[in-house]
C-alpha cells in the first residue's frame, strides 16, 4: 500500500535518518506545499520511501531544486529513495510516480536529481528512464510520463 506522508511527527523524523542519499535536506523541505514523502508498505512493514520536491522546470542541483519549487508546477523531482526490502525501490517508484501524475495532471516531467553512481544508474536505467542530463554533481534521469 502507498502511503502519501504529509505530516511531520516523530517516526518520519526517525525513517529520514535512514536515508542514504540525501540525509542533510531538513524534514521542513521534504514535507510541505511543494514537495512530499511517499511510503510502500506491505501490512505492518514498511518497505521503502521516496521524497520528491514539485518543481518548475528540471533543475541541476539540490540548490536549484529548492529554489524552483512551486505550487504550480510542471515537473515532478524524485531526489530520493530507499528501501528496507530487496525490490521495494521499483513498486514504490512506479506507485508514486502513477498517484502524483493522477493529483496532478499539469505535470509534464517526472525526473530524478541522482548522484553520480553506477547504482543510481543501473536502478533507474532498469526500471525505465533513461539519462535526460549530466550535471556537476547530479544526474537527471527521465521517465516517460503514463
Amino acid at each position: 500500500m502507498l502511503q502519501k506522508i504529509n505530516t511531520i511527527d516523530h517516526w518520519v523524523t526517525e525513517i529520514i535518518s535512514d536515508d542514504p542519499v540525501r540525509p542533510e535536506i531538513p524534514i521542513e523541505f521534504r514535507i510541505n506545499e511543494a514537495a512530499e514523502m511517499y511510503a510502500l508498505w506491505d501490512n505492518k512493514q514498511l518497505l521503502g520511501v521516496t521524497c520528491v520536491s514539485f518543481t518548475q522546470g528540471i533543475p541541476d542541483s539540490v540548490d536549484e531544486m529548492i529554489e524552483s519549487s512551486s505550487l504550480n508546477p510542471d515537473t515532478v523531482v524524485f531526489y530520493t529513495i530507499w528501501s528496507y526490502v530487496k525490490g521495494a525501490g521499483r513498486e514504490l517508484l512506479n506507485k508514486a510516480v502513477d498517484q502524483i501524475l493522477f493529483d496532478n495532471k499539469l505535470i509534464k516531467n517526472v525526473v530524478t536529481l541522482s548522484p553520480k553512481s553506477e547504482m543510481a544508474e543501473k536502478f533507474h536505467i532498469r526500471n525505465g528512464a533513461w539519462k535526460f542530463r549530466e550535471n556537476q554533481d547530479t544526474i537527471n534521469y527521465a521517465y516517460q510520463l503514463q
